[in-house]
């Protein structure tokens, strides 16, 4: 049995840690794209910490792109802490200067599931949303020209640098992180090394095209989704 004075300093302690974390709060930390994932590291006073967020799902959550998937935390003695299904909210995005992603084609279709769609119909398909997609690039590009002087990366040819998402409020007892996590945001610098990030990379810009642009384009904001959760799928 522990003394009433043992007790005394247990909760003492217990209370100074809790103290210690809700002085510490984590804002922001910074990403890069790794395969399907966002990996990068952050400090908290001499402590140096790994992550990696890894996107199993995307979808629409109140015309907003939502991750969600796990997320993995390394301390410097190489724990690691996993939690799952967390949620991940795109905020807002920055543009990007240079060379910008390839974009692969999409296809967005209306029919509903388990209808039969032919070659030629697919096709069709296919060029009623690129002609779509055209007119509504040349819309922007007009509208842009009269505000901005054009440059390499305005209008069609403009595409994301960074993407940043807010967490949903985190474990930071189970990511073993002593610092409040409750608001935390990703900042996403897409800079892709590989291929798969590299594709992942266009498919996101063709999600904040259709969502967060001035005008919604929900069939080009699914069918981007949809691509985007195959990738994901491996």
């Amino acid at each position: 049995m522990f003394s009433a004075e043992a007790q005394k300093r247990s909760k003492q302690r217990r209370g100074a840690r809790a103290a210690q974390m809700a002085a510490r709060r984590l804002y922001s930390i910074p990403a890069w794209p790794q395969q399907r994932a966002f990996s990068g590291h952050f400090s908290l006073g001499k402590a140096e910490y790994k992550f990696s967020y890894a996107p199993s799902r995307a979808e629409t959550v109140n015309n907003l792109l939502q991750l969600t998937g796990q997320l993995t935390v390394t301390d410097a003695r190489s724990r690691l802490r996993a939690l799952d299904s967390v949620r991940a909210t795109l905020a807002n995005t920055q543009g990007g200067v240079g060379s910008g992603p390839a974009r692969r084609q999409i296809i967005a279709t209306e029919a509903p599931v388990g209808a039969q769609t032919t070659s030629k119909e697919k096709q069709q398909t296919a060029g009623e949303t690129e002609k779509r997609a055209g007119e509504k690039q040349s819309e922007q590009a007009q509208t842009e020209k009269k505000a901005l002087p054009a440059t390499e990366n305005t209008g069609p040819t403009s595409f994301c640098g960074v993407l940043y998402f807010h967490f949903e409020p985190l474990d930071a007892r189970a990511l073993g992180v002593p610092a409040d996590l409750s608001r935390v945001q990703i900042n996403v610098r897409l800079a892709p090394l590989d291929d798969t990030a590299r594709a992942l990379h266009g498919l996101y810009c063709y999600v904040v095209d259709a969502l967060y642009g001035k005008q919604t384009d929900e069939r080009l904001a699914a069918a981007a989704i949809r691509e985007i959760n195959r990738v994901l799928a491996g």
